[in-house]
């Protein structure tokens, strides 16, 4: 540990350091499984993504990945940093009839509502990955009970495995509102800011007072970098339906 202090001209002191290592090394059999050690070649990646294609199951394929070279603790990564790369090439390859479809019923949608707004997200090899609209009446909406919205992304869709991720507001009425739709390819900063972001700006900038959600730390992470002014409350339900699995007394 090594700590600094900073001027107000920017000059770095260093004021204490700690030599020593607060907990035992990973020793060589288990260097394999730290993050920082983990790394799919591209190599692999082709194999694995060729594989999948060919319809063979991931367990399969990281199987026969380790074998290759002599065992797991060789191969450079985890079976479940297999399962992450295929579910993200999955994910990332929406077929481009239905990304033509989805597009082109925005703009219809468009044409016919001048308040209808939406926006696309695509990937290095533009492939698209997130999408988002929101319609004149959540817009509308928005102006009138934006004070506090929930975003949830508990639901997926079967057939690309994207997430949904609804904007929800409440009325005066204790209704349910839809303010925005969202599906993203997945569950990281990146994609949160974007979404976050895209919303801002079609809602002309307007920052809501509080926004609920689960307890998620890239969503967290979004919000504050985003929404830097508001208030970040975690969902009641979530947390009672978690928290028998982690504080067993509460079972009692």
């Amino acid at each position: 540990m090594v700590r600094f202090y900073v001027s107000e001209e920017g000059i770095w002191t260093a004021k204490n350091s700690v030599e020593t290592h607060n907990h035992e090394l990973a020793k060589p059999d288990d260097q394999h499984l730290l993050r920082s050690s983990r790394h799919i070649t591209e190599e692999n990646a082709t194999v694995l993504k060729s594989m999948a294609d060919a319809g063979i199951r991931t367990v399969n394929a990281f199987s026969y990945l380790s074998e290759e070279v002599g065992g797991v603790e060789n191969l450079g990564f985890t079976k479940r940093d297999a399962y992450n790369y295929i579910q993200k090439e999955r994910r990332a390859k929406i077929e481009n009839g239905d990304s033509n479809s989805l597009i082109k019923l925005f703009k219809n949608r468009a044409a016919e509502d001048n308040l209808f707004a939406w926006d696309v997200q695509t990937d290095e090899k533009d492939r698209l990955v997130n999408f988002f609209w929101v319609d004149g009446l959540g817009r509308v909406d928005y102006d009138c009970f934006g004070d506090v919205i929930i975003f949830d992304t508990s639901y997926r869709l079967n057939k690309y495995n994207l997430v949904c991720a609804p904007i929800i507001g409440v009325n005066n009425h204790w209704q349910n509102i839809i303010l925005g739709m969202a599906f993203l390819s997945d569950e990281t900063i990146d994609s949160f800011c974007w979404l976050f972001q895209t919303f801002l700006r079609i809602m002309d900038n307007k920052h809501p007072i509080t926004i609920f959600t689960d307890q998620d730390q890239a969503m967290a992470r979004a919000i504050e970098l985003v929404f830097p002014n508001t208030r970040h409350r975690l969902c009641q339900w979530h947390i009672q339906k978690k928290a028998p699995s982690k504080v067993w007394c509460f079972n009692s």
